[in-house]
């Protein structure tokens, strides 16, 4: 394969280079298999065009042009997975195939190690992901499609594409200087020996350079530096090969130094992107960036040029980090600690052959340096001298070291925090993490830490050793102190290589260095292993060690002149060879005392004493602690002792003097000088003596183990106890309570996100004091590990009920320390004694938490603004805090009422989720995935129980626990069928054998004694649990696979699924099928189960039906449960029998009643992939869902959406819309098959749908005077319908011999004009239904659309033969020539009021208007949408235009000048098919694909027609208003206001602004009209409306202002938009201001505006800018008139808010 860069981009075509077969998709559907077909078309079809939308790192989007779904593979791919179309972003690797071999425009199409592949020539062979090889069946012709529109539907990634294009290139001539020493590198010229590795990174950083294309200006300075250093490095080959071991280390820098800047520019871009998301000035950045970098450089040459190396040479400068590392958990305060390196000169021999290791790189070194040794013989400060030594020389990946005073789950995070420091570190392992990151997003998730260590630690070093052989050393210090010996197993199986198959586990160039002491489970995991190079500072020769420890002792001795040289010789040799005995001996002799022994008195009582090695340590101890404690003072001070120790050694992180003092002055106001008292003495042993700030915690490990071992310790036993964890916990608490406070940081700006607050760290550290920080981390860990007390709950239920649980979340937002609070860890704390109040109030503050956890930590002023406010409104946290936030964003209508029915989402597994299963005490969640491991999950926290169960080879399809909750049983694609204990993990007995094909399901009996499973084999075998041996003969009758099986609860009978389409019932005992096979489904069966009285059978088919089964008489019950819009995968019954659950592959659950057979709820919905499991709890409170998007999602069984009435709505696409020529109703046509009718002020539906035809409905229109509605159908019919009775009238209209596509109607309402796919219009009489003269035939193709004039002369149609169409009415003749112009489809034509213009729409992206009576096209093509325009209509007045757009946008032109009026109107969620606007000119009715109807105010209020103002006039006032009282409060105000009541004031205030202007005029037509001033002034006093419309004198009823200036409003009521400054547009409006697919608002420079929750809401019902009305009318509207935002969003909160 050639390595260079494909540079692609713009529409393609993609065929296989072996058969000649294009790619192509096939249907509108997501998820649709991408086939090959055999090319027989002259004019390539769009299904067969692609757009490839380029990245960087070779990335691509590959496109469909005719259905705009992205190629896509499964969130992990495997091999015999279909690339599928899908909506969602994808991205591809496209590799240049080799030339030579391949041909021109060759290229592998790839995903991860997975490559395109088709494995055959026939016509519509789908594609599929195979392992790359050099095959010409995984080779694709990629060739550029000739597109004369291309700039009109240019995407961002192409645009920025050729902008690029248009800049200077960097001359490549100035570039020769890296390609000469890259050169003399490839030549092998003589180089010193050490420096090699370095020179592979210069070679590195010149390679990166030579291959990118420079194009950005601002980084021509700093090419043109590197390229005279390397220009000057290649001139002085001299020094270069005899460069001397002084100048390695700036040479190193130097080179380290040089791959930082290549990664700078060759990821220039990104860098762009990175810093526009922070909100920062990306001119200063670079700037700053290119100053620092040269800075830098010039430092090093200089070094070099005068030959003067010291240590104090600059750093390399790294820059900031632009890659996305959310979700990596990561451990601070873990990492290289200066204090406690070597004394300079000592440990020589030891750190020298540490460091050869390390620059060892052949294949066959040791990988791992495993040094042990002892309790204090100096293994740390080996380990930290070494990972500074390999920082300085840019070889330190990270170091990780263990301590025992942490208690947090560090041992879970190490590898993560590795992962990190590696990416900071090295800019080639950043590249190769990014690349995974972006290919594998669960990897973030993934608890796993044997993915963590192979795919974010291994891979990205491996892909780096390609290119350089440098070493990467990781330091892991104290492992032995990471915990109980279970937390380590998998970590020391890792690190020894031993978790892989692999021959060779370790990159060449990768290093660990381990310092441990040879503890059992540590000494058999790494001693003598094959990869690990051991050696122990106990085999140290004595002499080697006493000098090290000598010089030592002389350096902390010298300075008190009273000992000699024998007398450091004579302590040395005591210590044998324990340097923590020598450290703490020094510390005891230097210490100063005005009172007490000298010196030499205390030296001499150290060598007087008389131990073995073994209690060296202990005796030091008891010295320094006795004379710290003297034995008089011991009834005083010993408890003291113990208290103070105690807290010290519970706490879960180390907190300092200054710090505890507080905690503990909040228990007894004494009980803060305890800690200064007992800790000065014991500066030997503890640090945090000397200031209040460092930690106290042990010097040294085993003053711990001293202290809490009563038979080492004696009188100082200090013991662990719950009373320390109680009285920490209360401290915490009252911490909270005093210091906590709502904006803590100062921050002074809600738009920026908290990773652009550049001094948030500063700002922590100066406003969050580190016990606060402490008290919110770890105060439920305390709590838990004490036993319950009535103080403590009280303090608990006072923290929780007021606004100081949300400053608590603050700071952990703002700590990022909000994942993982563990608040509902303590539940059970309390339910243990009956507090039901607290546990609501903690059970729903973690589903905040939960629900809004990356919200709060992307902005932490959006806790307050934005998600607070989102909470459902019976939730409590809500119900008790809002009124206190009155300047946050108001959810006015749509929002939640509980809490989703998700209660959590699960990853962990890096593919597909094949099956799920919960134990029967519901406390642990089972499941098996296509990552070919099974795992164990914590119910309650979603936490994985141990490590992954590994053993099977190929995917895991089927899993099942057993009754008694101790056994696991799987079935896998590799023909077994495997047995597990579920405490241990461990596999029991051999895997089970006999299926000749992979096994499909599996289950055990109620007793546990058999196990049934089902294979593709067409077979069920029944195997003893105990022995593993196969019962009996194979279950044959199926005709092919076996899907699925059930066993009953008295293990009698067996219940079995198949392909073939049929269930089959068996007997245990006899292995006979009972009666027939049980048939009805039309397509697979996927999924059965059996009820627990063993009376009914349900099952799941790819008929997308669940149907339910009379056990003994074989016969269905009722009707099958329909509603799931693709196969249903999987059915569960609960253990009542009273639910049902099912899965499908339409991503969603359902919920139905067993014996209604109805629907219980609206879909679950939440997982991104096929729903391929689902389970329901033994207790019924909860379902469990398994997922092809790789996760596990737990749903409350009782909070799911409920149903409620019935939902209003078309329930599939909107194909047409139309508006009364009164303007008081809306009339749609839906691929459901029905018409509705709406009212446009209420959006209520007006009687019921209108029912008859038998096939979608395409086209509507009602008649001028409203009386009748016209429809045209897929079924071919056109159908006649009485809007007021909702009846038909007469027969359907016959005659088209395909669907029909248009309707139009005549002025008069006597004629109808039909178009059809048949390529004919038609004209038909309404009295008598009959057609009106032959059809008109002039089309080539099908008709799309049709229109008659105003006055019935001429009717105009639209084509798919890309031309319009004028005929004359009366004679059916053509008129003229056709309109020629466009270059694809008309999809749709109008025709003006005056009748002399036709504007068309068309595929071809463009609006055209044409001259009615000349034929000819006026001006230019109208251009602007990206996508194909579907519907078009002109105003009644002829100067604007309207039109709608597969690009899901409305856009409004001028007429007269061809220009697009304003920014496009946006809210659509898919295609908008059809338009509409009302006579009056006042609103835009737009229909789409989402299924829903908006209405758009573009209206000027001055312009109201008189017969709508007698209408309002004569509407009713609601009763709600009427019933109010006067003088209301502005809450009770807000409560009452509806949208409705907003909507008729609105109109009210226009109306009478109106009235202002023609008053005289309207007094003769409505006696109404005297009450009106009344009925507005009462609207307005009682509603507080501040409605404010203005006059013009302009004639257009559509008012161009309107669309230029639209107000931020999410609501019907305008009164409800957002006050905001001008400022915050900057130099124009974005392009959208609709919610992101994360569901922020974003401003045109990145502010956060602010945040819905998408996630929980139909974003397609949400009301948009400029909508007064969405149909259905139940989506999300927001009330922003008080929203405090920006530099104000601190006046959100008002403390007195009740």
């Amino acid at each position: 394969m050639d390595d260079g860069t494909p540079h692609l981009s713009g529409v393609v075509t993609i065929t296989n280079a072996r058969y000649r077969n294009r790619v192509k998709m096939r249907n509108n559907n997501d998820a649709e298999p991408l086939i090959c077909v055999v090319p027989n078309l002259s004019e390539v079809p769009k299904a067969e065009l692609w757009r490839l939308v380029p990245s960087t790192d070779d990335r691509y989007q590959v496109k469909n042009m005719e259905f705009e779904y992205t190629a896509s593979a499964p969130p992990s791919a495997r091999i015999e997975t279909h690339v599928d179309g899908s909506d969602r972003e994808y991205w591809w690797f496209i590799e240049k195939a080799e030339e030579e071999k391949f041909g021109p425009d060759a290229y592998f199409i790839r995903h991860g190690e997975l490559c395109w592949h088709l494995i055959d020539q026939s016509h519509e062979t789908p594609i599929e992901l195979h392992h790359w090889s050099p095959d010409r069946r995984s080779v694709w012709k990629i060739i550029q499609h000739v597109d004369p529109d291309a700039s009109a539907h240019t995407s961002d990634g192409e645009r920025l594409a050729s902008a690029a294009a248009s800049l200077p290139i960097f001359p490549a001539s100035s570039l020769k200087p890296l390609a000469d020493f890259k050169s003399a590198i490839d030549a092998n010229v003589e180089v010193h020996v050490p420096t090699t590795p370095i020179f592979d990174i210069f070679k590195c950083a010149s390679e990166m350079i030579l291959t990118h294309v420079h194009r950005h200006e601002e980084l021509f300075d700093l090419l043109k530096s590197i390229a005279d250093i390397y220009g000057e490095l290649v001139a002085d080959k001299e020094f270069l090969g005899d460069c001397r071991i002084a100048a390695e280390l700036v040479v190193e820098k130097l080179a380290r130094q040089l791959l930082e800047c290549a990664d700078f520019i060759t990821h220039y871009s990104e860098k762009l992107v990175f810093w526009n998301k922070l909100g920062k000035d990306a001119d200063r950045e670079t700037c700053a960036s290119v100053q620092h970098f040269q800075e830098i450089l010039n430092s090093f040459m200089q070094d070099i040029r005068r030959h003067t190396f010291n240590e104090k040479s600059p750093t390399v400068y790294r820059g900031v980090l632009d890659i996305d590392l959310s979700g990596l958990e990561y451990t601070s305060a873990a990492g290289v600690n200066e204090s406690k390196q070597c004394l300079p000169g000592s440990r020589r021999e030891v750190l020298s052959e540490i460091q050869d290791w390390i620059h060892i790189t052949r294949e066959d070194s040791k990988k791992v340096f495993w040094l042990s040794g002892m309790a204090g013989k100096g293994k740390s400060a080996i380990a930290h001298t070494i990972a500074r030594w390999a920082d300085e020389r840019g070889n330190l990946g990270s170091c990780f070291c263990f301590d025992r005073t942490r208690k947090g789950d560090h041992h879970s995070k190490i590898l993560s925090t590795i992962t990190i420091d590696l990416a900071h570190r090295s800019p080639l392992a950043r590249r190769a993490l990014a690349r995974t990151l972006n290919e594998e997003n669960e990897l973030r998730h993934t608890r796993d830490l044997t993915q963590q260590w192979t795919k974010l630690i291994i891979e990205p070093l491996r892909a780096m050793s390609d290119a350089t052989r440098t070493p990467v050393l990781i330091v892991i210090d104290a492992l032995d102190e990471s915990g109980e010996e279970g937390t380590r197993e998998l970590l020391l199986q890792l690190f020894s290589g031993k978790h892989t198959i692999s021959s060779n586990p370790f990159p060449p160039n990768f290093r660990i260095l381990i310092t441990a002491r040879p503890i059992p489970d540590i000494y058999d995991a790494l001693h003598d292993q094959q990869y690990i190079k051991h050696v122990s500072l106990d085999d140290v020769a004595p002499e080697s060690t006493g000098r090290d420890v000598e010089q030592y002792v002389a350096v902390k001795l010298g300075d008190l002149r009273v000992f000699q040289v024998q007398d450091y010789a004579m302590l040395a040799r005591k210590s044998d060879g324990i340097f923590e005995w020598a450290r703490l001996s020094c510390e005891y002799i230097t210490k100063r005392s005005s009172i007490g022994p000298n010196p030499r008195s205390r030296y001499d009582a150290v060598i007087a004493g008389t131990s073995t090695q073994k209690n060296l340590l202990d005796k030091m101890y008891r010295l320094i602690l006795t004379e710290a404690m003297p034995i008089e003072e011991h009834v005083d001070a010993l408890p003291v002792f113990r208290s103070v120790m105690g807290q010290v050694l519970a706490l879960l992180e180390p907190l300092s003097r200054a710090s505890l003092t507080t905690m503990r002055r909040h228990i007894s106001s004494k009980d803060g000088a305890d800690v200064e008292s007992v800790i000065r003495p014991l500066g030997a042993l503890l640090t945090g003596i000397s200031d209040d700030q460092t930690p106290i915690r042990p010097l040294h490990a085993s003053f711990y183990d001293f202290l809490t071992d009563k038979g080492r310790s004696g009188e100082f036993f200090v013991e662990v106890s719950a009373i320390h964890h109680q009285s920490l916990a209360f401290s915490s608490l009252r911490v909270m309570k005093d210091e906590l406070h709502f904006n803590i940081c100062h921050l002074e700006n809600s738009y920026l996100p908290n990773s652009a607050v550049t001094d948030l760290e500063e700002r922590i550290v100066k406003y969050i004091s580190p016990e606060l920080q402490y008290a919110c981390r770890f105060w439920t860990s305390h709590v838990k590990s004490t036993r319950f007390e009535p103080y403590l709950a009280a303090e608990i239920e006072h923290f929780l009920a007021n606004e100081r649980i949300l400053f608590y979340l603050e700071v952990l937002s703002l700590t990022q320390t909000l994942i993982g609070t563990a608040l509902s860890s303590i539940i059970p704390w309390f339910q243990c004694h009956d507090n039901a109040r607290a546990s609501s109030l903690i059970a729903d503050i973690d589903q905040f938490v939960q629900k809004f956890t990356a919200t709060i930590l992307r902005s932490t002023p959006h806790l307050y603004l934005s998600a607070l406010p989102s909470a459902p409104t019976l939730c409590l946290t809500f119900q008790r805090l809002i009124a206190k936030f009155p300047g946050a964003i108001k959810i006015w209508a749509g929002s939640m009422k509980v809490w989703p029915s998700l209660q959590k989402v699960i990853y962990g597994h890096t593919e597909e989720v094949c099956s799920v299963a919960i134990s029967h005490d519901g406390r642990q969640i089972v499941s098996g995935s296509f990552d070919n491991t099974i795992r164990v999950w914590d119910a309650d926290t979603g936490q994985q129980l141990g490590p992954p169960l590994r053993g099977h080879t190929n995917s895991v399809r089927s899993i099942v626990i057993s009754h008694d909750g101790r056994r696991i049983v799987s079935g896998s694609r590799d023909k077994t069928i495997r047995i597990w204990d579920a405490d241990t993990g461990q596999q029991l007995g051999l895997p089970l054998r006999g299926h000749m094909s992979w096994v499909t399901s599996v289950v055990i009996s109620c007793d546990g004694r058999w196990i049934v499973s089902g294979s593709a084999d067409k077979t069920i075998r029944v195997w003893d649990a105990n022995t593993g041996q196969q019962l009996g003969l194979s279950l044959e009758g199926h005709t092919d696979c076996v899907t699925s099986v059930a066993i009953s609860h008295d293990g009698r009978r067996i219940v079995s699924g198949s392909y073939d389409n049929t269930i089959r019932v068996w007997t245990v005992d006899t292995r006979q099928q009972i009666g027939l096979p049980l048939k009805g489904h039309t397509g697979c069966v996927t999924s059965v189960a059996i009820s627990r009285d063993g009376r009914r059978i349900v099952s799941g088919s790819y008929d997308k039906t669940i149907r339910l089964w009379n056990t003994d008489t074989g016969q269905q019950l009722g009707k099958p449960l329909e509603s799931h819009k693709h196969w249903v995968t999987s059915v569960a019954i609960s253990q009542d029998g009273r639910r049902i659950a099912s899965g499908s592959r339409d991503k969603t659950i359902l919920v139905w009643d067993a014996e209604t057979r109805q629907q219980l709820s609206l879909p679950l919905k939440g997982h991104t992939g096929w729903v391929a499991s689902v389970a329901i709890s033994h207790d019924g409170r909860r379902t469990v869902s398994g997922s092809h998007d790789n996760t596990i999602q737990v749903w409350d069984a009782d909070t799911g959406p409920q149903l409620g009435k019935p939902l209003e709505g078309h329930l599939d696409r909107i194909t047409s819309v139309v508006i009364s020529h009164d303007g008081r109703r809306i009339v749609s046509g839906s691929d459901d098959y029905t018409i509705r009718i709406w009212d446009v002020i209420t959006g209520q539906q007006v009687g019921l749908p209108l029912k008859g035809h038998l096939g979608w409905v395409i086209s509507v229109v009602i008649s001028h005077d409203g009386r009748w509605i016209v429809s045209g159908s897929y079924d071919k019919t056109i159908r006649v319908w009485d809007t007021h009775t909702g009846q038909q009238v007469g027969l359907p209209l016959e005659g088209h011999t395909l669907w029909v596509t248009s309707v139009a109607m005549s002025r008069d309402g006597w004629k109808i004009v039909s178009g059809s796919y048949d390529n004919t219009i038609r004209v038909w009489d309404v009295g008598t239904g009959q057609q009106l003269g032959l059809p008109l035939k002039g089309h080539m193709d099908c008709i799309t659309s049709v229109a008659i004039s105003h006055d019935g002369r001429r009717i105009v149609s639209g084509s798919d033969d890309k031309t319009v169409r004028v005929w004359d009415a009366i004679t059916g003749e053509q008129l003229g020539s056709p309109l020629k112009g466009h270059t694809e489809s008309v999809r749709s034509v109008a025709i003006s009021y005056d009748g002399r213009r036709i504007v068309s729409g068309s595929a071809d992206k463009t609006i055209r208007i044409w001259d009615a009576d000349m034929g000819q096209q006026l001006g230019l093509p109208l251009e602007g949408h990206t996508e194909s325009v579907l519907s078009v209509v002109i105003s009644h007045d002829g100067r604007r235009i309207v039109s709608g757009s597969v690009d899901k946008t409305i856009r409004v032109w001028d007429a007269d000048v061809g220009k697009q009026l304003g920014l496009p109107l946006e809210g659509h969620t898919r295609s908008i098919r059809s338009i509409a606007i009302s006579h009056d000119g006042r609103q835009i009715v737009s229909g789409s694909h989402d299924k829903i109807i908006r209405v758009w105010n573009i209206i000027n209020p001055v312009v109201t027609p008189i017969d709508e103002v007698v209408r309002l006039c004569e509407t009713p006032i609601p009763a709600e208003i009427d019933d109010m009282p006067p003088n209301l409060t502005p809450s009770a105000i807000t409560n009452l206001q509806t949208p409705l009541i907003s909507r008729i004031l609105s109109y009210l205030c226009s109306i009478a602004d109106w009235r202002h202007k023609r008053g005289p005029q309207l007094i003769q037509h409505t006696p109404a009209l005297g009450d009106l001033d009344h009925r507005r002034k009462q609207l307005s006093r009682r509603m507080a409306c501040t409605c404010d419309f203005h006059s013009s004198n302009q004639t257009s009823n559509i008012d161009a202002a309107v669309l230029c200036h639209r107000p931020i409003c999410f609501s019907s009521n305008p009164t409800h938009a957002l006050h905001i400054s001008s400022s915050f547009w900057g130099d124009s409006p974005p392009s959208s201001i609709l919610p992101d697919q994360e569901g922020w608002v974003i401003g045109p420079e990145g502010q956060l505006l602010l945040w819905v929750p998408i996630y929980y809401m139909d974003l397609s019902r949400t009301y948009a800018p400029g909508n007064g009305l969405v149909i259905p009318n139940d989506g999300l509207q927001l009330d922003l008139s008080r929203f405090t935002h920006g530099e104000a969003w601190h006046k959100c909160y008002d403390p007195a808010g009740v």
